[in-house]
């Protein structure tokens, strides 16, 4: 199953309606559909510019961690449905003591894309064969740099070297697991987009699968403070669209912000976050140690069905449907942003 191709399929509708017809007979069949989005420790060995853990108020607030006990429940409450296991979806996931355990859970619950977001910098040979062995379908990298200066700089207590040999790793791990998939997220800005080139060198030993290029967002409070897009809009075809057509020629899945959505963005960074339209909230489950994150679903005693007829899914699906009332999603970590993949 490639989860890429399916995106893709998805995006292609475009009628919203279609969508939520799909999603409601997955729903009522019982079928797969949910990504289960989780973070089982809230905290991360680095310190990076962009990101809301170099504020040191909100890391003061950022606390928690999924017990080995938790993770059973929550993998027998949520993961019969999931289709997909994110692990790692703003924290660092490879601080977590029972990383291993999420990722053999979810293999044992027959959830088939299995998925961990991370810096890499804590990833030894040994830990990640583990993982691999026991279910990891997909690991995907956050770089902010791909040269020493840049990503030491941008991901503060970030090691380059460290990343570079995850990358041999990598390339090993194959040997054994070519079936292996290599996903890498930049997140791009007025002082790193340039060197996004260099990608084909970074990785000519690994070549991914998927490369995302992320403009960057406001987020909550961080040390870095230009959000501005406007040098990646003047530059777009020099330092952009070469990595696309790099992609295209390697066959790599590409996922790129358009000059339109660049624009969009520039509109509202700094902007308070909007909520996802329904359609597109509905297949995620975001799960994290927050304090009173029972609240939202205590999977101890609630299985997914009852959490949807507590929630009113159905009904709230055929509201949509029928144009009842306008119905909001949850919040996103993220704005709405369009990609084109290529």
């Amino acid at each position: 199953m490639n989860i890429y191709k399916l995106l893709n399929v998805y995006q292609r509708i475009k009628s919203p309606k279609v969508k939520l017809l799909g999603i409601l007979a997955l729903h009522i069949g019982k079928r797969r559909y949910l990504s289960i989005n989780i973070d089982p420790v809230m905290s991360c060995n680095l310190r990076c510019k962009m990101c809301y853990f170099s504020d040191a108020e909100t890391t003061k607030k950022m606390r928690g961690k999924f017990s080995s006990d938790d993770l059973e429940a929550i993998a027998k409450s949520l993961f019969p449905r999931a289709l997909r296991l994110q692990i790692g979806c703003g924290a660092e996931p490879t601080v977590s003591q029972n990383l291993l355990q999420l990722v053999q859970l979810g293999k044992q619950y027959g959830v088939k894309h299995i998925t961990i977001t991370t810096n890499g910098n804590l990833l030894t040979y040994e830990k990640l064969h583990k993982l691999v062995e026991n279910g990891l379908t997909e690991i995907t990298l956050s770089a902010h740099g791909f040269t020493k200066n840049t990503y030491e700089s941008l991901m503060t207590n970030g090691k380059f070297d460290l990343f570079t040999a995850l990358i041999e790793n990598l390339a090993r791990i194959r040997t054994d697991f070519p079936d292996f998939r290599i996903r890498v997220n930049y997140t791009v800005n007025a002082d790193n987009a340039e060197e996004l080139i260099q990608l084909k060198e970074v990785f000519k030993d690994a070549k991914p699968n998927v490369v995302q290029i992320r403009p960057i967002q406001r987020i909550g409070k961080s040390s870095y403070n230009n959000f501005s897009l406007q040098t990646i809009k003047d530059n777009y075809n020099s330092w952009i669209m070469p990595v696309v057509a790099y992609c295209q020629q390697e066959n790599i899945t590409c996922l790129y912000p358009t000059p339109e959505s660049l624009e969009m963005l520039e509109t509202v960074n700094g902007a308070e976050e909007k909520s996802n339209s329904l359609v597109d909230s509905l297949p995620y489950f975001y799960i994290a140690p927050y304090e009173g994150w029972k609240e939202k679903i205590d999977p101890y005693n609630e299985s997914f069905e009852k959490y949807a007829q507590r929630t009113r899914r159905i009904s709230t699906i055929l509201r949509e449907l029928v144009g009842i009332g306008t119905v909001k999603g949850e919040r996103s970590r993220t704005k709405s942003l369009n990609y084109q993949i290529k």
